[in-house]
């Protein structure tokens, strides 16, 4: 450390008059000279990436830029920008809706970690994002030589992103954004302070709409299976706490090449996949997409209370046959009763009495209908003991819960016959 700034450390501790905080960190954090050379300095610059100092510490960052016209996977890195003007245009609230933001505001963002817990122990030793800016796609790595460039790596890091809003990351908001607010309170003090950023998380997206048909939710696989962009010879993440290991004892950059490969492709995917899954959403009601996408969104739509656009996607989707058409329609005929279409809840339900998997729910929304709007008390007691029928739907569920639901039947068929004498 320059023996400038150990001074006003010195004098921050004896309570000596000084500038205000900010102004001071605005002097510090004029880049100071290398005090001594990079290890692998030549090799680091083939590589694309440079030191960048800051007190007498540095941090390497790598940047990297892709012509819009590039191909990842399924889409061109140009088609986000018609998903963001398609978004101005949507009139439906949506939680990855990017209305009144600009192509330019959103950073795909990751890191990698020694570990994958939570705590303070765990160090972030790669942070970088990409995002669309002058023309181009630009990605940005920042680099953590060794535990004591920390306060390099944020300073560069938060200096370059200043007041940009809006992360897309894929778990960030459980993992990699917690992890960035633990370490920054060990150099809080001598770095800029953390953004608030908006942040849409993706994984959440994908699970919603990919948890019953993909193995796992993993990004590599919905990268596969569902952006068509498939990874050769990627670094697995397991990995990558090893190989940095290994670097910071011999400081060579063929260890983590591949983690900075690894982790390009996971913003870069950031960046298609909110292309995609945006896609599918402002093109739901085209009928083009799997039922189970439709679906799934017409749920999400529903569970944000933008219930018109839900119900317009369970009437293009619901009948008898396939798991998709029964839920709609279930879906759709419980929205019906909740907005007073009596007749047409009714029908809905009748129509999935029998069926495998919708008797059980079907039957009891029946005769509820029949007890308390209809006031017919035979045919609720009817569809009460069709509810008790279903053998299948009872083995499914956990003893505790079959005597629950066994309860509260018999309960209501007591109280029905009552009524009918």
């Amino acid at each position: 450390m320059s023996m400038k700034n150990k001074l006003a450390r010195m004098k921050q501790h004896l309570a000596i008059k000084e500038q205000p905080k900010q102004l001071e960190l605005n002097e510090r954090h004029k880049e100071e000279k290398p005090l001594s050379e990079v290890p692998f300095e030549k090799e680091w610059g083939q590589f694309q990436a440079k030191p960048f100092w800051f007190d007498d510490s540095y941090t390497l960052i790598r940047e990297k830029e892709y012509s819009l016209n590039h191909k990842h996977g399924r889409y061109f890195f140009s088609e986000l920008q018609s998903i963001i003007d398609r978004w101005q245009e949507h009139k439906v609230n949506h939680p990855l809706s990017a209305k009144g933001r600009s192509v330019g505001d959103l950073l795909f963002f990751d890191t990698e970690t020694t570990g994958l817990s939570s705590g303070a122990g765990n160090t972030i030793f790669m942070l970088g994002f990409c995002q669309i800016k002058n023309e181009s796609v630009q990605v940005k790595q920042y680099f953590l030589p060794g535990p004591e460039s920390e306060v390099a790596l944020y300073h560069h890091f938060l200096t370059d992103v200043g007041s940009l809003g809006n992360l897309v990351t894929y778990n960030g908001k459980a993992f990699d954004w917690p992890q960035v607010k633990t370490r920054h309170t060990f150099v809080r003090d001598q770095v800029p302070k953390l953004p608030s950023f908006g942040h849409f998380d993706l994984l959440h997206a994908s699970r919603r709409l990919w948890k019953n048909v993909l193995p796992t939710c993993k990004l590599s696989v919905v990268e596969k299976e569902i952006l068509q962009f498939e990874r050769i010879e990627d670094t697995p993440s397991h990995m990558a706490p090893m190989l940095y290991f290994d670097f910071l004892q011999e400081q060579d950059p063929e260890f983590v090449k591949g983690i900075f490969q690894h982790h390009e492709w996971d913003v870069l995917s950031l960046m298609t996949l909110y292309t995609h899954l945006s896609n599918l959403i402002l093109e739901c009601e085209t009928n083009v997409f799997l039922p189970r996408e439709q679906y799934e969104i017409a749920r999400w739509y529903e569970a944000i209370g933008e219930k018109e656009i839900a119900y317009r996607l369970y009437e293009q989707i619901m009948g008898i046959g396939s798991f998709e058409q029964e839920a709609s329609l279930y879906q759709y005929s419980l929205g019906m009763k909740q907005i007073g279409g009596i007749e047409t809840a009714l029908n809905g339900f009748l129509k999935l009495v029998g069926t495998q998997s919708w008797t059980y729910h079907a039957a009891i929304e029946t005769s509820k209908i029949y007890e308390h709007q209809l006031k017919d008390y035979d045919k609720a007691l009817y569809y009460t003991d069709k509810a008790l029928s279903d053998e299948k739907f009872f083995s499914s569920q956990t003893k505790s819960k079959q005597i629950k639901l066994l309860t509260e039947l018999d309960k209501r068929k007591t109280r029905l016959q009552k009524k009918s004498n």
